[in-house]
């Protein structure tokens, strides 16, 4: 058999077969999820915008404390005048970088500018002795209540808008109406009289809770692409600002220099000339009337004491003096002489004259009030009458009388009781370029039982020691005995006051006890 011969054909080597046959297998799908996540762990982390410092927030975040500041008053240092006075103007300000946004934001700022109005009144009424009748008062205080509804249904509305306009759906801004509802809770409590001082704490809370929220609440809009465009206004914040408070200040100084004192009606002391005016004039000098005092009677009062049988007479200088914070001494330039006039079937007329030394200084307002009981405790004053003096450099005496005089109850009250003082209250003013400046108040009692056998009178002047304070406060203000703690310590106000007693012996005589 014939061998046969192939040709040389390449020769290509077998496959090695591999090592490990789980090598050629894909992972298992278990290993991914690890994988990814070591990837993600190991990859850079994605910036994230800082939207903190955006036009918007920064809007936002005046709006947001303005409320925080106009939310609470707190009273001492003047912070219930400065925090809504810084709050407005935040407010202010924040609506005014919103109002091109859209009709609602645009409607905020007009309420904005409305309750800047309404402050600025206030502040300037602040300023002055005279204040609005309670009707006005109320309605003031209804309208600055509505200013404020309508600009949070405003923000609340607004934030709305710019949500829909960004696309954010469903758009939501729980905050802005949670604090629109936190006012209308607080003004219905007010209107009601409601008073839960236990749930005080919860709702102040809740109120700071709610503007914190509102603050994240325009953070998280603008990270969702709710932005404003920068403008340049003509008129800058600054300028703004600066020119309303400059506004301000001219209002208040020309209330302390126009209207920080009454207005009196001044006018030349005449003598009187009729022949039983000049009788009566005479019967009480010859009784021991002290002169001085006696020739600023009027006519009235003289004719009233024609038949007087006796006169008895307490002088004091000084008195007990105090000045709101705590400290009592004694104020040498005051003087008060106190006459009992004892006319016939028992009746007393009762006659307080107070004079000022030389160099007194007068800022603003005094207020005189008196007190004539007996040892009951009954009122005894039957009507009383009075006026102020001075004299002018030339010579000439004027006259002029009492200020809103008239009784009125000043409270004692404390923490567990009330109790009231019937006071006769009279508001005066003096100028500063007069000289020798008195007055009195005098009055008819109440005709005697013959059991009474004691009368104690009381008298209170405040004289106002200094022109400077805000707000201001008249000296009748102070002529109440529980004048507030806070307002004590900084008070330009002082109080002198004195008594006397009348006792009556077995004889039926009355002597003043010294």
């Amino acid at each position: 058999m014939t061998d046969q011969v192939f040709p040389d054909l390449p020769q290509t080597p077998p496959p090695e077969p591999p090592a490990d046959a789980l090598a050629q297998k894909e992972p298992p799908k278990a290993l991914i999820p690890a994988r990814e996540m070591a990837d993600a762990l190991s990859a850079p982390e994605p910036e994230t915008p800082d939207v903190s410092d955006s036009p918007f927030c920064r809007a936002m975040g005046l709006i947001a404390g303005g409320l925080a500041v106009t939310g609470v008053t707190l009273n001492f240092w003047n912070l219930d005048v400065l925090m809504p006075l810084v709050g407005t103007f935040c407010l202010l300000v924040g609506f005014r970088a919103l109002r091109r946004v859209n009709g609602f934001l645009r409607a905020g700022y007009v309420c904005a500018c409305l309750h800047m109005l309404l402050l600025f009144v206030e502040l300037g009424q602040d300023a002055v002795i005279y204040r609005a009748d309670t009707g006005l008062a109320a309605f003031f205080t209804v309208v600055a209540a509505a200013v404020r509804l309508v600009l949070l249904f405003c923000l609340w509305q607004g934030l709305l808008d710019m949500q829909r306009d960004a696309g954010i759906t469903p758009p939501a801004a729980p905050a802005a109406g949670a604090l629109l509802l936190w006012y209308i809770l607080l003004y219905v409590a007010a209107a009601l009289f409601a008073s839960l001082p236990l749930l005080l704490g919860v709702y102040v809370v809740w109120y700071f809770y709610l503007v914190v929220r509102l603050n994240k609440l325009a953070k998280s809009m603008a990270a969702q692409g709710c932005a404003i465009e920068p403008v340049k206004e003509r008129f800058s914040n600054p300028k703004l600002v600066g020119s309303l408070l400059a506004v301000l200040a001219v209002v208040i100084a020309c209330s302390f220099l126009f209207f920080g004192s009454y207005r009196m009606d001044w006018t030349p002391k005449e003598a009187g000339t009729d022949a039983q005016v000049i009788e009566a004039h005479e019967r009480l000098l010859a009784l021991g009337y002290p002169e001085s005092e006696l020739n600023d009677l009027s006519d009235e009062d003289l004719l009233t004491c024609l038949r007087a049988e006796r006169v008895v007479i307490k002088e004091c200088t000084g008195g007990g003096y105090t000045n709101y914070n705590g400290k009592s001494q004694t104020n040498d330039a005051f003087h008060m002489t106190v006459v009992a006039v004892e006319r016939p079937f028992g009746r007393l007329f009762l006659s307080y004259h107070f004079r000022w030394d030389e160099g007194t200084h007068f800022y603003g307002t005094e207020s005189f009030a008196v007190e004539p009981n007996c040892d009951t405790g009954s009122w005894l004053a039957e009507e009383f009458s009075g006026r102020v003096f001075y004299d002018s450099p030339d010579g000439t005496t004027y006259t002029a009388p009492y200020i809103d005089p008239g009784t009125e109850q000043a409270s004692l009250s404390n923490w567990y009781e009330n109790c009231f003082r019937q006071l006769y209250c009279a508001d005066l003013s003096f100028p500063n370029s007069g000289t020798n400046r008195r007055g009195y108040i005098a009055c008819s009692l109440h005709p005697l039982s013959d059991n009474a056998s004691r009368l104690n009178g009381q008298f209170y002047y405040v004289h106002q020691s200094s022109r400077f304070q805000y707000p201001i406060q008249t000296a009748r203000e102070y002529q109440d005995f529980n004048v507030d703690k806070h307002r004590r310590s900084y008070a330009p106000f002082e109080r002198m006051q004195d008594y006397f007693v009348l006792l009556r012996d077995e004889d039926g005589v009355w002597r003043i006890r010294q």
